[in-house]
């Protein structure tokens, strides 16, 4: 077997050799399979659970490689192994974040009125000048009920009318295109009782976000930041090099120390293997950071939390993270599949995984009726109470405890745009 090489990109072209039944007899270019023997052949080699396969598989049997898929996987462990006929798309959006859509998440707010949660730069929804907090009124003229249930279905264009916070009403129309997605989201800096606080909203780890990661990091230190609330509420993973180097700036004392350990099946201890954080050069070097989290927070995002916790204080903030402790490599077959199977869980430097995902230090409630880096919206304002009380004590939130049920309803507008991802790598 090809060593792996955890300079991770989220990209896998193919693998030229494999190992057949318990044999292991090798074939020369697994790729001309069929996409059924395809799947097969990689699930019994690189699946983490490839010891609870079920034994009577015939991959002949099955009409779709999804409805083989669903008979290999481990349930209800695994909750992330997919397979999807996107023609490279998922390499593609882990390396430059390259999708096509329209540019919005929304979801429900506590009264359940349909909301924009999400904006993503770049987008045709930032080009309409949509922003979080926007209420949706109706989609393609169907006035949207309570529990919004009623959402009509489209395709590559869509009319909104939205309100925005002063009560006013537009009405938008949007065209599907293709646009990268950029990781940071917003960057900010707050002052707060004599503090310099860098305010980070993260949405998504690819390739292409390290350099965003760096210009961020630089204008914090050019504005001599001394704390840093980092906004993980909606990001869901993406590449760990993207991770590595995030955790890199903020923990940068660290540097050669482990960040994790990725631990493989049997068939592939060769490739354990782990990341150290790297030394970079606008790293803030902080005692401590404050981390903004849903159930939405997954895999890469719950890196970051783990990665850290044994070298600073990490204080979470919001509800309890998704879970997601191990990840995949992206396999690309000639007929146009990426077949994403779990391979891998990490572990960091203290051995500590996180496969019940983080409670937080603090239980916040998402206030999704306002904008990113409003000083009133719910988890932004909990962690500057904290840095200027030394404590969350006294805080009154904007949003019920009780409405932590919000965060399992989170309505994606598209699919392609904000798939969750496992951590992924790249094989070689």
């Amino acid at each position: 077997m090809k060593r792996v090489n955890l300079w991770l990109t989220g990209l896998l072209i193919l693998f030229t050799v494999a190992c057949r039944n318990q044999k292991q007899e090798p074939i020369t270019d697994v790729n001309a399979l069929p996409i059924r023997q395809y799947v097969y052949e990689v699930m019994k080699f690189f699946y983490l659970w490839h010891d609870r396969i079920p034994t009577n598989i015939n991959p002949n049997n099955f009409s779709t490689p999804e409805a083989l898929l669903e008979a290999m996987l481990f349930r209800p462990t695994d909750r992330w192994s997919y397979i999807v006929r996107d023609n490279g798309a998922t390499a593609a959006q882990l390396q430059t974040g390259s999708t096509q859509g329209f540019g919005f998440v929304w979801g429900l707010d506590r009264e359940q009125n349909l909301r924009l949660v999400l904006v993503h730069p770049n987008s045709p929804a930032e080009d309409a000048r949509l922003v979080r907090g926007m209420r949706v009124l109706s989609v393609n003229g169907t006035v949207i009920n309570q529990g919004a249930t009623n959402i009509p279905r489209f395709d590559n264009t869509v009319v909104l009318s939205v309100q925005d916070a002063s009560g006013a009403i537009r009405q938008v129309e949007l065209q599907a295109r293709n646009f990268n997605m950029r990781g940071v989201t917003l960057r900010e800096v707050k002052q707060v009782a004599g503090r310099k606080v860098g305010y980070l909203v993260f949405s998504i780890f690819t390739q292409s976000s390290v350099q965003e990661l760096d210009e961020a990091f630089s204008f914090f230190r050019s504005e001599n930041v001394n704390e840093l609330v980092l906004d993980l509420r909606y990001n869901g993973g993406g590449t760990p090099e993207a991770a590595l180097h995030l955790a890199s700036l903020i923990a940068p004392n660290a540097a050669g120390r482990r960040f994790l350990q990725y631990q493989h099946n049997s068939r592939n201890t060769q490739r354990n293997t782990e990341l150290v954080f790297k030394t970079v050069t606008n790293g803030l070097n902080l005692n401590r950071v404050f981390i903004l989290t849903t159930s939405n927070t997954a895999s890469a995002s719950e890196l970051i939390i783990n990665g850290l916790h044994p070298f600073i204080n990490v204080q979470t903030i919001g509800t309890t993270t998704h879970g997601k402790f191990v990840g995949g490599y992206v396999f690309t077959h000639r007929e146009g599949y990426s077949l994403v199977p779990i391979c891998f869980q990490s572990v960091n430097a203290n051995g500590d995984t996180f496969a019940n995902g983080f409670e937080p230090s603090f239980r916040a409630t998402d206030d999704r009726t306002r904008p990113f880096g409003d000083l009133n919206e719910n988890l932004l304002a909990a962690a500057l109470h904290f840095i200027a009380n030394g404590s969350f004590s006294g805080y009154v939130q904007t949003a019920r405890l009780e409405d932590d049920r919000i965060d399992e309803q989170l309505l994606y507008a598209e699919d392609n745009a904000i798939r969750r991802l496992p951590i992924i790598g790249k094989l070689e």
